[in-house]
């Protein structure tokens, strides 16, 4: 009986300690298979910067692990492995210091376990990951020259092939790479390695190899992310070595493989780029367009709208296009590589449309206005008239009619929406761009017409800006914007060659402005360059900024030794005599009628120095003349308010202060708490005083303002609103 006894107490303690080996056994199983199924999940989508799912599987490992060590104590059977596993799961979570210090317990506590050499292998990644390159390089050696694990050796090869293959060192990224090979790995570490190989040959352009390792690549089981790349870049390569036909085919085919689905903007993309290799500009830009319109937020969509771009900036030549699809990159994918080039670019362009813009709006102005004697009155009448309105406070309407009974119903146009006949309009002018055949380019010039023709009567009622300029003022905003041109391609983008057409043009057309000199001076720059050097039209250009304008600063930046000897002689007198000369030469203009001539040299008086009584007369004077003979209110007040803030005669400031003074409370719809005063500009815009006289003060011969009438004896008094309409529109029509 004690015997069985005796028994029973042995089999139950055996059962006991076999339950607590299993228990044992099972939490380091699992903690492994939590692992794995972390490690599987990354390697099926290694593009990816963060695996939420795979963590938690990581973290399962971590909690199973300490639960095992802390159960069991750190010197059971297991506690290595277990330590181990903590390390590799912190190290995929991104919790590197920890990591490093159960690496340092790790080796400290187990220096005689097989798994060490392990160890020293994720040491050395966690000291890369550091920033400590030199001594995570050397466990990564250390595993190379002591390990006999050749799955470790390879991985270990592959962490210096990777350094290396960052740092754009190829050639020892190739070495390390092609070593790993040399080792014992499994299928998909060896996808990777040549996937590798085949990218360092290709950045060094060496596609021919490059092709060499990426066919390697699909004998082995490569993750999707690496299968992708690794055909992207092969059929790049073929591209690259002209042979377009196996590029296209590798492409293709990859657009007919659903695992390939989310890859397919860049693929077009890509395929688009081969087309455009071999001059088929029209079917790369139906090509990328097609991406750019799928709007699919991705890399390869973005790529095709920066493409666009180029080919609008640099072929076809179409700022406008070429602005829109740079300004795109950023809406599709703000994470695009080259983001900042895009953006740089479209802002740098978006300043030359505006330019180029303006000078075409002005341009077209200017003509109309000088040759259209019924444009001309009509302008200025809707002018006059959209003053009155808003004097009034009623908002001006302007209509726009439509009359779709002028549209062929037959012609298909008509049956298309405005967003159709825009892309076919688009097609059609990206078509023109490219054609030679100038029987084609005929064709497809009248059947732009129509489309616009269309597009403009079908288009719904607008409410269109009021231009409010008058000639005078959009000769001088041409004016500027000419020489603005000129300015972008020299100091934007170092284009000489522009540069200098474009200044010479705006010499040709104003000889006499107050940029001339800055023209000059600009040009005189350039030919002196070493790229442009002409001594002989430098040295004319330096002849005429001394002898004619040896006044301004470019002048004394060309010949100091010159201008200094005069500014020691008499400086102050000498400018003085120059302001004078320069303002009684602007009164002569005037007063024969030369407006437009008056205010350039006006303005080049009113910039010498604000502290010359001539260059006050002379802001005084375009103020005027903005004010009584142009009737432009807004660019009167503008004048005034310069002389009012940039210049120090008391008199002249304070008559400035008053064109200017502003009804602050009247604008908030109540009534001022003081009178308008009458002399402001503002009164102005609210009545149209009965006695008020369109007189100009005149000149004497010592250059002392007088009150005195014009001599001009087209400018009559104005006593009422119809008079005054009807004497502007008979000046109208004499100018």
């Amino acid at each position: 009986m004690i015997r069985i006894l005796q028994i029973l107490i042995i089999l139950v303690i055996a059962s006991i300690l076999l339950v607590s080996s299993c228990a044992y056994y099972n939490t380091m199983f699992n903690a492994e298979k939590s692992y794995n199924a972390g490690i599987e999940i990354i390697q099926k989508e290694p593009e990816k910067d963060s695996h939420p799912q795979a963590n938690k599987y990581f973290e399962e490992t971590i909690d199973k692990c300490w639960k095992l060590i802390e159960i069991y104590s750190d010197k059971s059977k297991y506690a290595d492995d277990a330590l181990l596993y903590i390390i590799k799961s912190e190290y995929y979570v991104g919790k590197y210091a920890q990591a490093r210090v159960h690496t340092d317990q790790f080796l400290q506590k187990y220096p005689e376990s097989e798994l060490v050499p392990e160890a020293n292998l994720w040491y050395g990644k966690l000291l890369l990951k550091d920033g400590q390159i030199q001594k995570g390089k050397e466990y990564l050696n250390k595993v190379i020259n002591i390990s006999s694990n050749s799955r470790l050796k390879a991985e270990a090869y592959y962490e210096l092939g990777n350094l290396a293959f960052e740092d754009e060192n190829y050639g020892e990224a190739i070495r390390y790479f092609e070593d790993a090979l040399k080792e014992k790995i499994d299928e998909q570490y060896a996808a990777f390695i040549n996937y590798y190989l085949g990218e360092s040959y290709f950045q060094q352009k060496m596609f021919k190899k490059a092709i060499d390792f990426y066919k390697k690549v699909e004998k082995y089981s490569p993750s999707l992310d690496i299968e992708y790349k690794t055909k992207l870049n092969w059929g790049k390569s073929y591209a690259q070595t002209d042979n377009f036909r196996e590029a296209e085919e590798t492409l293709r085919k990859m657009l007919t493989a659903p695992r390939f689905k989310a890859f397919i903007p860049q693929i077009k993309t890509e395929l688009a780029t081969v087309y455009y290799l071999q001059d088929k500009k029209l079917e790369a830009v139906a090509l990328y367009k097609e991406v750019v319109k799928s709007r699919v937020a991705s890399s390869g969509t973005a790529e095709a709208s920066y493409k666009l771009g180029q080919i609008y900036e640099k072929d076809i030549q179409n700022i406008d296009s070429s602005v829109h699809y740079y300004g795109e990159v950023k809406k599709i994918f703000s994470k695009y590589d080259s983001i900042e080039q895009a953006e740089d670019k479209y802002f740098f362009l978006s300043e030359l449309k505006k330019i180029r813009d303006n000078i075409k709006k002005d341009k077209f102005l200017v003509h109309k206005l000088e040759n259209d004697s019924y444009f001309r009155d009509s302008l200025y009448t809707a002018q006059y008239e959209d003053s009155i309105l808003r004097l009034l406070g009623k908002k001006p309407v302007v209509s726009q009619e439509m009359n779709l009974t002028d549209l062929d119903t037959t012609n298909l146009l008509y049956s298309m929406t405005i967003p159709q006949l825009d892309s076919l309009k688009q097609v059609i002018g990206d078509t023109l761009q490219l054609m030679t055949d100038d029987t084609l380019k005929t064709v497809l010039q009248d059947s732009l017409e129509k489309i616009n023709t269309y597009m403009l009567l079908k288009a719904p009622k607008t409410e269109q800006k009021m231009e409010k300029r008058k000639l005078p003022q959009i000769k001088e905003d041409l004016k500027e914007a000419r020489y603005q041109l000129a300015q972008f391609f020299l100091l934007q983008t170092q284009n000489y060659d522009s540069a200098i057409t474009h200044y010479t043009s705006f010499l040709n057309s104003y000889s006499d402005s107050v940029l001339t000199p800055k023209a000059i001076y600009s040009l005189y720059y350039i030919y002196d360059l070493p790229a442009y050097m002409n001594p002989g039209k430098r040295d004319s250009l330096k002849n005429i900024l001394i002898n004619e304008y040896q006044e301004t600063a470019f002048a004394r930046k060309i010949n100091p030794e010159k201008t200094v000897s005069v500014a020691s002689a008499d400086s102050s007198d000498s400018l003085k005599t120059i302001d004078k000369n320069l303002f009684m030469r602007a009164e002569s203009l005037y007063f024969n009628q030369d407006i437009d001539s008056a205010l350039t040299v006006y303005e080049r008086v009113a910039s010498l120095d604000s502290t010359s009584i001539w260059s006050a007369k002379a802001q005084l004077a375009r103020a005027w003349i903005y004010e009584k003979d142009l009737n432009d209110i807004d660019r009167a007040i503008i004048e005034y308010t310069k002389l009012k803030n940039n210049f120090h005669q008391p008199e002249m400031v304070a008559l400035a202060s008053k064109k200017v003074q502003h009804p602050a409370a009247e604008i908030k719809g109540e009534t001022p708490a003081e009178p308008i005063p009458q002399d402001s500009l503002y009164f102005a815009q609210t009545a149209i005083s009965d006695s008020t006289e369109t007189v100009r003060p005149g000149i004497s011969d010592t250059g002392d303002p007088q009150q005195g009438a014009s001599t001009d004896s087209s400018l009559p008094s104005v006593n009422k609103t119809r008079e005054f309409r009807e004497w502007r529109i008979n000046r109208m029509l004499q100018n």
